[in-house]
């Protein structure tokens, strides 16, 4: 079984970060903490963004930059990881910020291997364009499509769009029942959970 470690971001609004372990290799999911070495067990493989928005990448740079894992996005987000029109900087700080550093374009379908492992690589647009859920045995990270007790993502964020964002969520209900959700803020559920609370049926 994959262990998932939660850490806790310094940052109020941040996204949530999960650290994924597998046999000697690990990944982080959305990198809202500082790098810091005592998270990584064994060698650090991925840094895996489930979209470009800013509070899912604040600490990117540092995660970038102190190893030699490889940043993976979904081709249709990859632009704007620099863009901060697209990736919400200037919207919500009026920074000019963004990474600009290597990263890897994947598309729905990839498999990412970790351990002993397979992550498979799910489209879910509607948040942004190229949001992705990474999927293994029993669970998903799905990123700010869906929310535990029944919450969606925002689709009125630049290049948003609900009808997309309605067919993904749709998506992760066809999971198995007892699939958990890592989800992109608060509280892990399941589809059977979600189901209960969801207003999109």
């Amino acid at each position: 079984m994959i262990e998932v470690i939660t850490p806790s971001s310094p940052y109020g609004f941040a996204a949530n970060t999960y650290i994924l372990r597998s046999g000697n290799e690990t990944c982080v999911i959305d990198p809202t903490v500082p790098y810091d070495p005592t998270l990584v067990g064994g060698r650090l493989k991925y840094i895996i963004l489930t979209h470009c928005h800013f509070d899912h990448i604040l600490e990117l740079d540092s995660w970038a930059e102190n190893t030699s894992a490889e940043v993976i996005i979904s081709a249709e987000d990859a632009e704007g990881l620099s863009d901060p029109s697209i990736n919400c900087y200037l919207l919500f700080s009026g920074l000019n910020k963004g990474y600009r550093g290597r990263y890897k374009a994947v598309y729905d379908g990839d498999k990412l291997s970790l351990g002993e492992h397979t992550l498979s690589v799910v489209h879910l647009p509607g948040h942004t364009p190229g949001c992705i859920a990474l999927v293994g045995e029993g669970l998903a990270f799905v990123g700010d499509t869906v929310f535990a007790g029944g919450g969606f993502g925002r689709c009125d964020l630049p290049r948003g769009n609900y009808r997309a964002l309605r067919d993904s969520i749709m998506k992760v209900l066809s999971f198995p029942d007892d699939t958990v959700l890592y989800c992109g803020h608060g509280e892990s559920t399941t589809v059977k959970e979600y189901k209960k609370h969801s207003i999109i049926k």
